[in-house]
């Protein structure tokens, strides 16, 4: 069975003008048991730091804000985040998440089937 502690995970560091700290817990390529899905903790920088407009060709994306407060773009339709909300991302539908807090906006991201070995490293490419 899977049993991963976060803390100990090393984050990786989005650059403005999309800074956030990432953190890929469960993903078939560091747990043996996991096949289905990848789970990322995201935390995404105080008062403006965002994601682009984006998709996701072939995962789902399941996101649970657990700190913070932000808005979300979710196929058009703007939505509040603030800890307990959650929304679904299904693979090609285009959305975007926005922190206006004070403090990191703090989601739980799971991706299914799991996102591409190369996420990260494009997240980070489009940052630059």
């Amino acid at each position: 069975m899977a049993y991963v502690d976060a803390g100990k995970i090393q984050q990786v560091l989005v650059p403005e003008p999309f800074e956030r700290a990432l953190k890929v817990v469960m993903d078939p390529a560091t747990c043996e048991d996991v096949e289905d899905f990848t789970l990322i903790f995201s935390a995404l920088a105080p008062e403006g730091d965002a994601q682009t407009f984006h998709i996701h060709d072939l995962s789902g994306e399941l996101m649970v804000c657990t700190q913070g407060a932000g808005r979300a773009w979710l196929a058009g339709v703007e939505r509040e985040l603030k800890p307990g909300v959650a929304m679904y991302a299904p693979p090609g539908v285009e959305h975007k998440t926005l922190n206006t807090g004070k403090i990191p906006l703090e989601l739980v991201c799971v991706f299914m089937p799991p996102a591409p070995a190369d996420y990260i490293r494009e997240m980070i490419e489009q940052a630059g």
